[in-house]
């Protein structure tokens, strides 16, 4: 009963305050009493241009949500293939799922700045949620299919099935 009295509370100083978490996917069906939810367990990080989010092999303890900012992900250290995300994008989540420590080495690019959630923090959200922990999974698998789909179709292949 506390909790929504906090969040009435906000919505009538701040409305929108957390209306911005829908801008990442897995979010986007969430009330607006889950993103106040959420958000309580958001911490704001900022990195600079070249600076080492994680590499592989490092303890899984965050997943980071880009608010501004572009960073460099390496599967393998020594590879030259990468991917780069960028603003509304999401980092650590497929690790979260798969393993306990890090599959990839992320840089910032550019300045980033972000808002993460500790892995234990958003399973306890989640568990402890069950309404808003199938919004979630549910956007998380939406993401998962997408990201798989556009990595097994050529280019000449998507946009032929537009």
């Amino acid at each position: 009963m506390k909790l929504y009295l906090q969040w009435i509370k906000t919505l009538l100083h701040k409305p929108n305050k957390y209306i911005a978490l829908r801008r990442y996917s897995i979010f986007k069906e969430l009330s607006s009493f889950e993103l106040y939810l959420l958000n309580n367990f958001m911490h704001h990080r900022s990195f600079k241009s070249g600076e080492l989010l994680f590499d592989k092999g490092y303890p899984l303890e965050v997943i980071y949500f880009i608010e501004k900012g572009e960073i460099e992900v390496h599967r393998n250290v020594h590879s030259q293939s990468s991917m780069k995300l960028g603003k509304n994008q999401f980092i650590g989540l497929i690790d979260m799922f798969y393993e306990s420590t890090r599959n990839s080495q992320a840089v910032a690019q550019t300045d980033v700045v972000a808002v993460a959630i500790s892995c234990s923090d958003f399973m306890h959200l989640l568990k402890s949620n069950p309404r808003m922990g199938t919004k979630v999974l549910t956007g998380v698998c939406k993401s998962f299919s997408s990201t798989i789909f556009h990595l097994s179709n050529p280019i000449e292949e998507r946009d032929e099935a537009k």
